[in-house]
């Protein structure tokens, strides 16, 4: 009788010892994703970031060639679009330009739109 005990025994443990193993896995697993999808996040934040940089990069170059070209510093974005093929997409960027006088260089800011 001792010895079906702990046959049974054995059997209970070795079905607790599934489940939490399978508990642990599940954990694991779920961890993971989780930690992966916030890595795919963060890295799609960092390359909206750069793309901001870029287009504020782009339209700063674009007003130093006008001011060489022209002598002035243009005085919109719109100017550069229609003179100097600067293209910005509106639906995802908001373009903040500021003239200060047609030799100092304006103030520029890109901001993403969020959709």
């Amino acid at each position: 009788m001792a010895r079906m005990q702990t046959d049974e025994t054995r059997t209970a443990l070795k079905g607790r010892s599934f489940a939490s193993r399978a508990v642990l896995m599940f954990v694991f697993v779920a961890t993971l994703i989780v930690a992966m999808l916030l890595g795919v996040r963060s890295i799609s934040t960092q390359v909206e970031n750069n793309q901001a940089e870029f287009l504020t990069d782009a339209v700063r170059r674009s007003a130093v060639q006008c001011y060489v070209l022209e002598g002035r510093f243009p005085s919109s974005v719109e100017y550069l679009e229609e003179h100097y093929g600067l293209i910005v997409d509106r639906n995802r960027y908001a373009v903040y330009y500021e003239p200060m006088g047609s030799n100092i260089l304006p103030q520029i800011r890109v901001v993403m739109i969020h959709t």
